[in-house]
C-alpha cells in the first residue's frame, strides 16, 4: 500500500482542533493533535462475536486489515478487509473555501459503509471513542460530560471542569478550554470499562468507575451511517478589546444548531464537498501529473490553520496562526505565501487576512512608515509581539515575559506612541509592505471589494513611498526567508517591492485614480530597468554582487499574473531551468547557503515557467518528499532537501501557496477566467 502523505488529516475544524494520523496504517497507532500531543482515538467494529480496531490500538481488539488510503479535497479515505466483510471509511472535513458558513461550522463527519459476503450479522455495530486529553493542553485534568439526546440521534459531550478560557497564547499547544462532542445513534460520556464491555462482549453500556479515564463514545449499527466530532471553543479571539465567537456562531447560534444543521444537511454538504473536489481534480489536470496529491495535501491543512470570525463594525477577519513557528496571529508574511488558494475559491478571504494589520497599523503604538509584521500572538490580537523591545524599566518592566510559558502578552496596542514598544531592527519593513500592496491588488483583481482598498488608501501610499525609497537596495534587514541570516541588497526583495510598486498601480487604476496609476506604472518600469542593470544577465545572485549564488525568486510571480511582466518571460524560463539543475531528492534549496527550501515557494516558482515539463519536474520532489519524509507530522514548509526531515514550521497557512501553480493556469482577474 502506497504511501501518499507523512501525515493523514482526520478532523481539522481550526487551529485549536486539528486531528490527524501519523501512521501508514490507521489503526497503527495512537492519532495526534497537529502539535504532536498524543490524542488517543479509537474506532471499531464489531462483527459475528469479534471486536477490530480500525482507528487507534487498544488491547483486546483485533487490528483489522487495512487495504487501501487515498485523499480528496476535503477527506480522507481508507478501506479494509475483515473476515467476511469490507469496511469503508471516510474522514471529512467540510472547509469549504467559498462557503462561509459551512467553514466555520465546527463539525466534522466520520463517514462508514461496511459490504458482507452474507447477511448483516446481528451482533454488527461501529463504534468511536475519544480519550478525555482531548479537553486539555499538557497536564492532566479533570474532566466532565454528559450526553444530549437529540432530534433522531446523541451527542455525548466533554470538558475540563474548570475551563481556562483563552489561557493559552502560545505556539505549540492544544488548548485548555472548549467542549467536545461526539455523535452517533447512541453516544455515551463513559470510562475505561464501558470500552472494555464493547470490546470483549460487544454491547454498549453506560459504565462508569472510579480513577478511570473518561472517554466519549459513539456507537452505530446500521451497516452504513456517519459519526460527527465537533468542537465548541466558546470565545475563539479577542479582537483589540472586542471577545468574539467564530463566524458561525453569530446571531446567537449555538454548537447544539451546528451539529443538527450539520446532520438535517449531510447529503447536501456532501455533495458540495464531492462537486468543489470534482472541478479541483479536472482543475489540477491542466497542471500537471500528480498535482492533484499535492493540492489535497495542502487544501484542509491550510484552510484549518484559520480562524474565521467577524467583528463588531461587520469586517470580516481571516485569522491565521503560525504553527511551529512562534504562534503569531494575522501575521502578513504568513498570509502572503498563502493567498493563490484563496484567490482562486474566495478572495474576499484575502481581504478578510488583512483587515487587523491595517487596523493595528493605524494604532498610536505602531508609529513606522511601513506595514506590521502581525497582530499578536494567536488567539489574542493584541498588537505585534514580535520585534517587541526587551528591556526592564517602569515603563516596560520586562512586559513580554518570552521565558513564562502558556502565556498572554499584555495589551500592546493601547500604549502610546511615546513607549516606544518596538525594536526597528528586527522589523520587516520592504517584506511586510510589499505583502500588503501585492494581497490588497491581487484580492481587488481576484473579485474581491474594493472597499477595504478605499479605506485603506493613505496606508497604502505610505507604504509604497516606502518601497520607492528603499525598495531597489534593501538595506540588511530582516525578510521571510532570512533563516540563514539576513544580508544588504536581497534581489529577491528588490522584486517583490517591484512588485509592490506594480500593486499599487492596479489599486489605483481600479479605484479610479488613472494619473496615479499611470504614474507608478512608469514608476515600476524605471525600478525593473535599474534592477536589471544592477543583477545583469544570467542567473540572478541572492544579493547584489554575490557571484555564483542564486535564490529562489518567488516574488517574480506576481510581476507575471499582474500582466506588467517587467522581469520578462525569458527571466522567469532561464531561472526555472536553472532551479531544476539544483534540485535534490526532495527538493530545490531555497538558496544557495544551505540545503533546506520552502515548499511553498517552490511551487510558486513551478508558477513561473510556462512549460508544464518544467512545471512538474519543479513539484515532483515535494511529492517525494511528502511520500517519504520521516518527519511524520502536518505538510512542512521547512525541511532539508535532501533527507526530508523537518527542519522548523509545520501545519502551517502557507502551503495555500501550493495552489499558485493552478492559479497562474486559471488566471486571477475573475473576469478573464475560463
Amino acid at each position: 500500500m502506497k504511501r501518499i502523505l507523512p501525515s493523514y488529516p482526520l478532523w481539522i475544524i481550526d487551529p485549536n482542533f486539528s486531528v490527524w494520523s501519523p501512521c501508514d496504517e490507521l489503526n497503527g497507532g495512537d492519532t495526534l493533535f497537529w502539535t504532536g500531543l498524543s490524542r488517543r482515538t479509537y474506532g471499531f467494529v464489531r462483527a459475528n462475536g469479534t471486536t477490530y480496531c480500525l482507528l487507534g490500538r487498544r488491547d483486546g481488539a483485533r487490528q483489522l486489515k487495512q487495504t487501501d488510503v487515498s485523499v480528496s479535497a476535503f477527506g480522507t479515505h481508507y478501506t479494509f478487509e475483515g473476515d467476511g466483510f469490507t469496511l469503508k471509511v471516510d474522514f471529512v472535513s467540510p472547509l469549504l473555501p467559498n462557503d462561509l458558513k459551512r467553514l466555520s461550522c465546527p463539525v466534522c463527519y466520520t463517514e462508514y459503509e461496511a459490504s458482507f459476503e452474507g447477511e448483516v450479522p446481528a451482533d454488527f455495530s461501529v463504534a468511536i471513542a475519544l480519550d478525555e486529553e482531548y479537553c486539555y493542553n499538557n497536564e492532566n485534568a479533570k474532566t466532565v460530560g454528559g450526553v444530549l439526546p437529540l432530534n433522531g440521534y446523541e451527542a455525548a459531550f466533554m470538558t475540563r471542569l474548570r475551563n481556562l478560557v483563552m489561557s493559552n497564547a502560545d505556539d505549540i499547544a492544544a488548548p485548555d478550554w472548549g467542549d467536545v462532542y461526539l455523535t452517533g445513534e447512541e453516544a455515551f460520556f463513559v470510562t475505561d470499562a464501558a470500552l472494555n464491555e464493547y470490546i470483549f462482549a460487544g454491547e454498549a453500556k453506560y459504565v462508569r468507575k472510579d480513577r478511570e479515564r473518561n472517554y466519549l463514545f459513539a456507537v452505530s449499527k446500521s451497516p452504513k451511517g456517519y459519526f460527527m466530532t465537533a468542537f465548541d471553543d466558546k470565545v475563539s479571539i479577542f479582537y483589540f478589546g472586542e471577545w468574539l465567537k467564530g463566524y458561525y456562531f453569530r446571531k446567537g447560534k449555538t454548537i447544539i444548531d451546528a451539529l443538527n444543521e450539520s446532520r438535517k444537511n449531510h447529503d447536501d454538504i456532501l455533495a458540495q464537498c464531492a462537486a468543489f473536489d470534482k472541478k479541483l481534480k479536472e482543475d489540477c489536470e491542466k497542471v500537471g501529473k500528480d498535482y492533484y496529491t499535492l493540492a489535497c495535501a495542502a487544501l484542509r491543512q491550510s484552510v484549518g490553520a484559520h480562524k474565521l470570525v467577524e467583528n463588531a463594525k461587520g469586517d470580516l477577519l481571516f485569522l491565521s496562526k503560525e504553527c511551529d513557528s512562534n504562534g503569531c496571529i494575522g501575521t502578513a508574511d504568513v498570509s502572503y505565501p498563502s493567498i493563490p488558494l484563496f484567490l482562486i475559491y474566495n478572495p474576499e478571504l484575502v481581504n478578510a487576512m488583512m483587515t487587523g494589520i491595517f487596523d493595528f497599523a493605524k494604532m498610536p503604538v505602531w508609529t513606522y512608515d511601513f506595514a506590521p509584521h502581525d497582530i499578536g500572538t494567536y488567539p489574542w490580537c493584541i498588537g505585534q509581539v514580535y520585534g517587541v523591545k526587551n528591556r526592564d524599566d517602569k515603563y516596560s518592566c520586562n512586559m513580554t515575559c518570552f521565558w513564562e510559558y502558556p502565556r498572554t502578552h499584555t495589551m500592546l496596542y493601547l500604549r502610546p506612541a511615546a513607549s516606544e514598544v518596538y525594536e526597528e531592527k528586527y522589523q520587516m519593513p520592504v517584506e511586510e509592505c510589499g505583502n500588503m500592496l501585492i494581497m490588497t491588488a491581487a484580492a481587488m483583481l481576484a473579485g474581491a471589494s474594493e472597499k477595504q482598498a478605499k479605506k485603506n488608501f493613505p496606508l497604502l501610499k505610505k507604504w509604497v513611498k516606502y518601497l520607492e525609497k528603499y525598495g531597489l537596495k534593501p538595506s540588511n534587514q530582516l525578510c521571510t526567508d532570512d533563516f540563514a541570516g539576513h544580508l544588504a541588497n536581497n534581489a529577491n526583495l528588490a522584486i517583490k517591492a517591484l512588485a509592490g510598486l506594480e500593486a499599487f498601480s492596479v489599486v489605483c487604476k481600479r479605484l479610479g485614480k488613472d494619473a496615479l496609476a499611470q504614474e507608478y506604472r512608469k514608476k515600476a518600469e524605471k525600478f525593473a530597468e535599474d534592477f536589471k542593470a544592477i543583477v545583469g544577465e544570467g542567473i540572478m545572485p541572492l544579493a547584489y554582487g554575490m557571484e555564483g549564488s542564486y535564490s529562489l525568486k518567488y516574488n517574480i510571480l506576481f510581476d507575471k499574473l499582474f500582466g506588467f511582466s517587467l522581469i520578462g518571460q525569458d527571466v522567469c524560463e532561464r531561472e526555472t531551468s536553472y532551479y531544476i539543475q539544483k534540485n535534490e531528492r526532495c527538493g530545490v534549496p531555497l538558496d544557495t547557503r544551505r540545503d533546506y527550501t520552502k515548499s511553498d515557494w517552490i511551487l510558486w516558482c513551478a508558477a513561473l515557467t510556462d512549460e508544464r515539463e518544467k512545471t512538474e519536474a519543479l513539484y515532483a520532489p515535494v511529492l517525494t518528499y511528502l511520500a517519504e519524509s520521516s518527519s511524520r507530522k502536518p505538510f512542512g514548509d521547512w525541511y532539508d532537501t535532501k533527507t526530508g526531515l523537518i527542519e522548523h514550521f509545520f501545519n502551517r497557512t502557507v502551503q495555500g501557496g501550493i495552489f499558485a501553480p493552478l492559479l497562474k493556469e486559471l488566471g486571477l482577474e475573475k473576469g478573464k477566467r475560463a
